[in-house]
């Protein structure tokens, strides 16, 4: 899977997980895409085109709809940005990354619970 990670995620340790199984991935600033909007960069990842966009922008499930997108968005809900808080997170969710559904947003935060987002989250 073409994987990109948004600009909250820059540290090269997060991507080494995915590089470990297959996974090609990328973040906005290797694209040239750092400070463009949520909106657009959806827009720009979808047509590239990635397959999953990972954030940890807890406010993006709220403020963006990708249900039109082909893309698979995952949000890690964590307290903390530091690589070492969420490379857990992102261990867990690689082998899910297949089953996700285009157009989806899945959440997984601190204890590891993977929800997917839907109108009865907001």
């Amino acid at each position: 899977m073409l994987i990109l990670l948004d600009e909250n995620l820059l540290s090269k340790k997060l991507k080494q997980p995915f590089l470990a199984v297959g996974h090609a991935v990328q973040n906005v600033e290797d694209m040239g895409w750092r400070g463009t909007k949520d909106r657009d960069l959806l827009a720009l990842a979808n047509v590239f085109p990635f397959d999953v966009f990972i954030t940890s922008d807890k406010n993006l499930p709220y403020e963006q709809n990708v249900q039109n997108l082909a893309l698979r968005v995952v949000v890690l809900n964590a307290k903390s940005t530091r690589p070492d808080r969420l490379l857990p997170l992102i261990v867990q969710m690689i082998p899910l990354l297949q089953s996700l559904l285009p157009g989806s947003i899945t959440l997984i935060d601190d204890a590891g619970d993977i929800t997917p987002f839907n109108l009865s989250n907001r």
